[in-house]
């Protein structure tokens, strides 16, 4: 849809937005600028087998598609009980913003019966998990007390891939 060259006037007048002093949801500029790091965190039942087994299969598949180039996530170890925040057992994909539209779309085409958690890796975790998260399927009640409201700085995962937080300026 385009928008009249008129109301594109009329709306740049009038908005007294000033972009340089910008604050998303009380985080800095720099902090807020671009989300450049994000989780999956794939929910399976630990005590069904059939909930294991599915979703050690998807683990797998993401493997064997990263390794064909297809897209660049890192699936972390299995958690076979409840650890940190989450509730039941599960494991965590990192995924940098270079490969974020291919791996969502992948989770909404093929999670199959799994609750997935997304959310962003900034400075702020109790947020990043009760906020900013979308959730493909039943959401699952997280346990935030040892997550931190702030960080000092993001917690870079897998710097040596230079994706994400870690690439290098010229490309961010």
């Amino acid at each position: 849809m385009l928008i009249p060259t008129d109301s594109l006037a009329t709306l740049t007048s009038t908005s007294n937005i000033e972009f340089e002093n910008l604050i998303v949801n009380g985080t800095e500029e720099a902090e807020a600028e671009e989300i450049k790091e994000w989780h999956f965190h794939v929910y399976f039942f630990q005590n069904n087998e059939k909930s294991k087994a599915s979703a050690l299969v998807l683990r797998q598949k993401i493997i064997e598609l990263t390794r064909e180039g297809f897209f660049y996530p890192v699936p972390s170890s299995v958690n076979m009980a409840p650890l940190g925040p989450h509730p039941i057992g599960s494991y965590e994909v990192w995924c940098p913003k270079e490969h974020f539209n291919r791996v969502f779309s992948w989770f909404v085409l093929h999670r199959g019966q799994h609750s997935v958690l997304v959310h962003p890796l900034t400075v702020e975790e109790i947020k990043d998990h009760t906020e900013r998260e979308v959730w493909m399927g039943t959401p699952m009640p997280l346990d935030t007390e040892r997550l931190h409201e702030r960080l000092p700085q993001v917690p870079l995962q897998y710097p040596e891939l230079k994706m994400g937080y870690s690439a290098p300026p010229s490309s961010r």
